[in-house]
């Protein structure tokens, strides 16, 4: 008779667990990990409900610590909107820019190059060659047509506020994307506000700032070129005091290419007029 309460000591947590008892023994799982092959247990883990909570919420904070550690650490911080500064912006802006005249110029070769292998195999017209790159040159406006109607109304409205540039000269400007022309050069603006003084590196290179024609390239009493730009819109560019030109008139630079360097002190004189009338660069060229 001893001998049954000492069985009963033993096995008592046999017994099935009490959720309001704190003192009854805590339901437990175990995880096998089991080589079936030599149906031996290779690692197990016994463990209750409190510590599977447990458990579970240090493995969520190790991932969240994870991926916290690799997006404040890591350039992938770059992915995170809002994340990238002003100036690693504006390289993306430059360089999307750049990709797209670079996709036009590409375009444009491979039409050529098409034309000529067509002329030498015999297939097409040799006087096709010549306009091969006017469709891509000449943008198309694939709108309707102005009317009459808005034809004399715009040519009203230019009658009577061909000075107030105010008014034209952001609407002729709106469709144009232009380059810097001396990226990386720090601009300090004249007290009129009528042209930028750019500050670079040594000679500091100079870019168009948009596609147009070279009008004219002199060189003044100093020694210094002055090289002037008739872009689209009736928009004119004026860079003065480069130390060395690589166009001459009756060139056509495209956007965002080299046309000269500044001085070894990086520094030159840059313009901006439309019909005539000078402009505060800084208002429509992104410096």
């Amino acid at each position: 008779m001893k001998l049954l309460p000492r069985i009963i000591r033993h096995t008592a947590h046999l017994r099935p667990a009490d959720p309001a008892d704190p003192a009854s023994p805590q339901p437990m799982r175990r995880l096998d990990y089991v080589n079936e092959a030599a149906f031996a247990r290779v690692w197990s883990i016994r463990f209750n409900h409190i510590q599977a909570i447990a458990l579970a919420a240090v493995a969520i904070a190790a991932v969240a610590a994870l991926v916290y550690v690799i997006m404040a650490f890591t350039p992938m911080r770059r992915l995170l909107p809002g994340t990238l500064d002003t100036d690693t912006r504006a390289l993306y802006i430059d360089a999307t820019l750049r990709l797209d005249s670079l996709q036009r110029e590409m375009r444009i070769n491979q039409r050529y190059l098409t034309d000529v292998r067509a002329i030498i195999t015999g297939t097409i017209d040799p006087d096709s060659a010549a306009r091969a790159n006017t469709p891509i040159l000449q943008l198309t406006d694939t709108l309707m047509p102005p009317s009459e109607a808005e034809q004399a109304f715009v040519q009203r409205f230019e009658n009577t506020r061909r000075y107030e540039l105010s008014v034209l000269t952001p609407i002729a400007a709106e469709a144009m994307a232009f380059y810097s022309p001396a990226p990386g050069a720090e601009p300090v603006p004249d007290p009129d506000h009528l042209a930028i003084l750019m500050r670079g590196a040594r000679n500091q290179s100079i870019d168009a700032i948009y596609r147009g024609t070279v009008i004219a390239v002199y060189t003044d009493h100093s020694g210094l070129h002055t090289i002037i730009l008739q872009h689209p819109n009736e928009f004119i560019s004026i860079y003065s005091g480069l130390a060395d030109t690589y166009v001459t008139p009756r060139a056509t630079p495209s956007a965002g290419s080299r046309i000269g360097h500044a001085p070894s002190d990086g520094t030159f004189r840059f313009q901006l007029l439309h019909k005539g009338t000078p402009l505060n660069p800084s208002d429509y060229v992104a410096l």
